[in-house]
């Protein structure tokens, strides 16, 4: 197969979408096949992403994403002669590109959040969610959740609608090596015993709840002093506004704010971490929680959106909105080192259920399913239109 991918967000630094491109992408250069790959893309990708022989990059210098993927794209895959392509972003499939085409649809957070996103993406979204839908001959999620909200919003047939997990990337592990992890904490200012946050900084990620039920940790019970609460994760929408007000409450250094961490920092910090905690309103998966689990981390997630599902039965779950809750929940798994090593030895053997290698043959499968399948009609009955 000839096969183009949406490569755009697999450069550094990775978040959210760009972690899935990015590990997909490196996890179909591991499989041997006679399948070539392009990956279209707005600049250059690192070498590492690229340094196989199956893989052509191909740049397209359009830096406005709708020109982009509706104007530049199709007429590249049309000038390469592509047999599929896939959309790795949501809505943003090319038209008339002049082959199948395949999506992964990561999440529904315009319409099922709103107030999480800027009204014009939200209505962007909007308009363009629907018609990724009817255009592609297959659509991926990331989580069953994610599939049921969109064959309970659109009129799409249910076979066309395939879950395909994630998992945590291979230099997220157990390693036990003191002195490595002892050297990162002290890069980011983490002193002894702390709780850890990984997420983009967006409003739906609930950092405030978070810093609140800190407080109360710190302020309440007995050992909450010795600890600190490491935020780590880049600026979305309003993500600065959002670091800037915790900047104001003036709780560093208990609170630190670590910005975007280098992916080869990541699994340390986990590793140093007594727990993870995922207060989201909602996840399109909850990667964070699986890197968390991959490291031997203990894990404290809100029951949310896709969250209970890649949580399982290795991690806690929690009800978002009240801190002092939370602040309890922490106080209770952070004084119990015996359930907080059950919890680690779960979650290990949780995160090992899942792999790269596994969700890129099945991807391949999907591939070559869409390829010898005519695209499926619309459903005209049931669902409502989203």
């Amino acid at each position: 197969m000839r096969i183009g991918i949406d490569a755009r967000l697999a450069a550094a630094p990775r978040t959210g979408i760009g972690s899935y491109t990015g590990s997909l992408v490196e996890a179909l250069g591991e499989i041997g096949g006679p399948d070539q790959f392009l990956l279209f893309t707005d600049e250059p990708l690192p070498a590492s992403a690229v340094a196989r022989q199956r893989f052509t990059t191909v740049v397209l210098p359009v830096k406005q994403r709708l020109l982009w993927t509706f104007g530049a794209l199709p007429r590249a895959c049309r000038q390469r002669r592509l047999e599929l392509f896939h959309g790795t972003s949501n809505y943003e499939l090319p038209a008339f590109a002049g082959c199948p085409l395949v999506a992964t649809v990561h999440d529904l957070i315009p319409l099922r959040c709103p107030g999480a996103v800027s009204r014009q993406f939200r209505l962007l979204f909007s308009v363009l969610i629907g018609r990724a839908l009817r255009a592609a001959r297959f659509v991926m999620t990331d989580a069953e959740y994610t599939r049921r909200e969109i064959l309970s919003s659109f009129p799409v047939p249910p076979e066309k609608v395939v879950t395909v997990p994630l998992a945590a990337g291979a230099g997220f592990t157990s390693d036990p090596d003191p002195e490595g992890r002892r050297r990162v904490c002290a890069r980011y200012g983490l002193t002894g015993r702390y709780l850890l946050f990984v997420s983009v900084f967006e409003p739906r990620k609930n950092i405030p709840l978070l810093v609140d039920a800190f407080e109360i940790f710190r302020r309440e019970y007995p050992h909450g002093p010795a600890f600190q609460l490491a935020l780590a994760g880049g600026p979305g929408w309003r993500g600065a506004e959002i670091a800037e007000a915790v900047r104001r409450r003036g709780l560093e250094p208990a609170v630190r704010l670590l910005g975007y961490v280098p992916e080869a920092d990541l699994p340390w910090l986990y590793r140093g971490a007594e727990l993870a905690v995922v207060p989201s309103q909602y996840e399109g998966f909850g990667l964070s929680v699986l890197e968390a689990m991959a490291c031997g981390t203990p894990v404290l997630a809100a029951d949310t959106s896709t969250l209970p599902e890649v949580v399982g039965d290795a991690g806690e779950l929690f009800t978002p909105g009240d801190p002092a809750l939370l602040a309890r929940r922490i106080a209770e798994i952070t004084a119990a080192p015996e359930r907080r090593a059950a919890l680690s030895e779960r979650g290990l053997a949780r995160a090992a259920g899942f792999s790269w290698d596994r969700t890129a043959r099945r991807v391949l499968e999907i591939y070559r399913e869409a390829l010898a399948s005519r695209p499926p009609l619309p459903r005209r009955e049931g669902a409502g239109g989203g």
